[in-house]
């Protein structure tokens, strides 16, 4: 318990200092995870010891089951109004894969096939079951980070409000990129001088650029043309930024914007904007519910390449770990 609050005050600070730094995601992860391995010792092993006809190990392993069973029907589910929704494509199917890969490790874990795998006394299995509980932890920390500085209070008054474009439906935005243009305006009623710019190039399958649907959608709800600039050349969330911060600078010597988009897409996009060195805060709009369980496992893939050195390293880290059981024995 001491490392947690050790490790709380330290994430207070950094959070403080820059919420967009992704070592926050980790500090986050050990507070939580110092509780939980706290609780296990001084509260689960004991009942273990006064319980001893108690088979804790059946039951905690017949629950891990139920959870698997679950996570696969909702994921199939999920996957299911996904490609109802939006068509057969291999992003629609993330969750799905994701589902997928629990299974696999449960079956990995339950029935120990060391002696398939003809490794040393089934330290495939532990280094498997390693990697498997880093790359879950770091995805549930992730994205309860993300829903944390979603929340922040946006109390400095914001020269720019960029809005990140997403696919448009002919030269109408879609559900998804409606959220962040409603939760722009929000915005904007808070920071009555603040300009929009609304950042999107053309597709090759769309008839206009997205800034100029958004443009469209943001005149329609009341907006005033000369509070909207278009940027029309990104083509993805680095080049939205870019280009997006060339603009302000001809407008504003040190300027400050709050970025839009979704909650799931948010944590990427500040990370982003700090390597960019631009001054910036993010806020998220709400999405349909079956958005996120996809969305949030194509982020979690995005940032593990966006920070593929710092993962490297934890995986690195883990094999030594492992090496050196091996070696010991």
């Amino acid at each position: 318990m001491t490392v947690g609050i050790v490790f709380l005050i330290i994430f207070l600070l950094s959070f403080k200092i820059e919420f967009r730094q992704y070592k926050n995601v980790y500090f986050l992860a050990i507070i939580f995870m110092s509780v939980l391995i706290s609780i296990f010792v001084n509260i689960i092993i004991p009942s273990f010891e006064l319980n001893m006809n108690v088979n804790y190990l059946l039951i905690l392993n017949m629950f891990y089951g139920v959870l698997v069973i679950v996570v696969m029907l909702l994921s199939l589910l999920n996957t299911k109004k996904k490609i109802a929704n939006e068509g057969k494509f291999v992003n629609n199917m993330l969750v799905l894969g994701y589902g997928v890969f629990i299974l696999i490790n449960f079956l990995i874990i339950s029935f120990k096939p060391d002696s398939i795998l003809k490794f040393y006394e089934g330290v495939w299995i532990v280094y498997v079951s390693l990697i498997f509980y880093y790359l879950n932890i770091i995805f549930i920390f992730q994205n309860l980070y993300a829903w944390i500085i979603s929340g922040l209070s946006r109390k400095r008054k914001s020269h720019f409000i960029i809005v990140l474009g997403a696919g448009i439906i002919e030269d109408k935005v879609t559900p998804l990129l409606q959220a962040r243009l409603d939760k722009a305006i929000k915005i904007k009623k808070k920071n009555l001088d603040a300009v929009f710019i609304v950042s999107g190039g053309q597709g090759p399958d769309e008839i206009v650029s997205e800034a100029e649907a958004m443009r469209k959608y943001l005149l329609s709800q009341g907006v005033s043309n000369k509070d909207i600039i278009m940027e029309e050349k990104s083509t993805n969330t680095k080049e939205n930024l870019i280009y997006s911060y060339d603009i302000m600078k001809k407008y504003e010597v040190n300027p400050f914007a709050i970025i839009v988009s979704n909650y799931f897409h948010i944590l990427r996009a500040g990370f982003l904007s700090k390597q960019l060195k631009i001054d910036a805060t993010v806020s998220g709009g709400v999405s349909k519910t079956y958005f996120y369980p996809n969305t949030y496992v194509r982020e979690f893939m995005a940032l593990l390449v966006m920070f593929k050195k710092t993962h490297i390293i934890a995986f690195l880290l883990i094999t030594a770990y492992v090496i050196s059981y091996v070696l010991t024995q």
